[in-house]
């Protein structure tokens, strides 16, 4: 079997690409034929560049070992009262609440409640709405109301997320 490795007569071809094919020519083919199997499986796992995978450089030289980034479960409870802490200390909770009673969180937030919301879990015909949210680090008071007249409510369940660290 042969093959031609004459530059293409065509001079339209930009010089770039001549020069290219004259490089291929001269150097990787007559090189390929002398380099031995491991030169060339070498040279064919290695990477240019390093690059980075999950803080490990990686250039196919050699297997490398990727471990999961630090624990993200800080704890958790998976429960209808539950709660969810990450390993960068962000805590999300939920559960269910009374209406305008102080319910504790599972557990409580070691520095702050950045936000709650709330909503009923009650049947029946008169609409309902939560009127507002007071939460510390360790409880959560929603307040409810009546939408057709206003008028206050309590004893309602109401499920609650909150977010805190």
């Amino acid at each position: 079997m042969s093959y031609n490795s004459s530059l293409p007569a065509d001079t339209t071809v930009p010089e770039e690409i001549r020069e290219n094919f004259r490089a291929l020519k001269e150097d990787k083919i007559v090189a390929a034929a002398s380099a031995t199997t491991a030169d060339l499986a070498a040279a064919a796992t290695k990477l240019a560049t390093a690059v980075n995978i999950n803080g490990v450089s990686f250039d196919g030289s050699e297997d490398i070992t990727i471990t999961a980034e630090a624990d993200y479960d800080g704890g958790h409870l998976l429960t209808a009262n539950g709660y969810q802490q990450l390993s960068n200390g962000l805590i999300l909770q939920w559960g269910v609440a009374t209406g305008a009673t102080a319910t504790s969180f599972p557990i409580a937030f070691p520095n702050q409640c950045f936000a709650a919301t709330a909503a009923l879990s009650v049947g029946g015909n008169t609409p309902r709405g939560v009127t507002s949210i007071v939460t510390t680090t360790s409880t959560i008071t929603i307040y409810e109301h009546e939408s057709d007249g206003g008028e206050s409510r309590s004893g309602d369940t109401i499920k609650y997320i909150a977010v805190g660290y």
